[in-house]
């Protein structure tokens, strides 16, 4: 006797699917800081390369960063610190905000 197998999504979804699968909830502090000026004399900007969401960006010159959206992993501040210039402030949101998963 065969099993009856389990039902399977049509395809697998992107990982830009789950995320927009991801409930965001702004707070009103800001739960990163990031020092522009030392952003124009660091060399690798790590951040760049490190954040999956894209909070930083490199616009005409000088960091730009919008919270929103941030997974927080953490990972720009140990690479700003390690490798960087130590220009970013981080800190978890307060509680009920930041970034709520709904899929594994």
């Amino acid at each position: 006797m065969v099993a009856p197998r389990k039902p399977t999504a049509e395809k697998p979804l992107s990982v830009d699917e789950r995320l927009g699968l991801d409930r965001f909830e702004p707070d009103e502090e800001p739960f990163i800081e990031v020092d522009t000026e030392l952003c124009k004399h660091c060399v690798p900007k790590p951040c760049l390369y490190v954040c999956p969401a894209k909070v930083y960006t490199w616009e005409e010159g000088e960091l730009v960063y919008n919270i929103d959206g941030c997974l927080e992993l953490g990972a720009c501040l140990v690479v700003c610190n390690k490798i960087g210039r130590g220009a970013i402030k981080w800190n978890y949101p307060r509680g009920g905000h930041g970034v709520h998963f709904r899929f594994g």
